[in-house]
């Protein structure tokens, strides 16, 4: 985690907030077609019947690991890791907003199920059981969340070309894994995506751009040397 909130914080109108607010509107529009139109939930079906020809127990098992990346094995750790780094080494604002946007991504997932209420598939035998709803997924909820939250807390930092190519191409396995377990529909990953999206953006948004104008919370000026003569 980088630095300060006036170097960490990218473009505050496109970034900060016409692109969270397009998220949310688009992941809005497509839970309406979820629940609204068979078609879209037809070709959902027929995308993970067509990628499931292709699967073999080798690659069932391998598959059934790599996407517990997406959590307890992976962005759960590296979130606690990072955020007692942070705090280590009193970067307050870095690790709050770490903290608070993993949370805030985990709730507002649980919320946006039990909204549209969409049933898992279970299109052929063997699908690992699930108890909550699909849409949107969790495992790119959070995985799209904890990418975009380091991109943009290194947003001046040479590591950035990195994160977005690494993190990336982290993001799309995690959410090809459970699309390939057959355990979310395609719609369902995009869905996560689309609320990290909004949900990280605009929180550091508020919390790098706004809060700081408050009164009372303007960043400290940097105390100068005292010259001698």
């Amino acid at each position: 985690m980088e630095q300060s909130a006036r170097s960490s914080a990218p473009s505050p109108l496109w970034l900060g907030v016409i692109l969270p607010l397009l998220a949310l509107v688009i992941l809005i529009g497509l839970g309406l077609l979820v629940a609204a139109y068979p078609a879209l939930p037809a070709w959902d079906a027929a995308f993970l019947l067509h990628l499931h020809r292709y699967a073999t127990p080798e690659l069932n098992q391998g598959v059934a690991i790599a996407t517990k990346l997406g959590t307890k094995w992976g962005v759960l750790p590296a979130s606690l890791g990072l955020i007692a780094l942070g705090l280590w080494h009193r970067r307050w604002q870095p690790a709050s907003y770490l903290a608070l946007v993993m949370a805030g991504s985990a709730e507002l997932n649980q919320v946006a199920k039990v909204l549209w209420h969409r049933v898992r598939p279970a299109l052929w035998e063997g699908i690992p059981p699930h108890t909550d709803f699909s849409f949107p997924s969790g495992h790119a909820t959070y995985s799209m969340t904890f990418v975009l939250a380091l991109i943009l807390l290194n947003w001046d930092s040479p590591k950035r070309p990195w994160l977005l190519g690494l993190g990336g191409l982290f993001v799309l396995c995690i959410g090809a894994s459970r699309v390939y377990l057959g355990v979310h529909f395609p719609s369902d990953i995009l869905g996560g995506w689309l609320l990290a999206a909004a949900w990280a953006l605009s929180l550091h948004q508020a919390m790098f751009r706004w809060l700081p104008l408050l009164p009372g919370l303007e960043p400290e000026a940097e105390e100068q040397p005292i010259q001698h003569r």
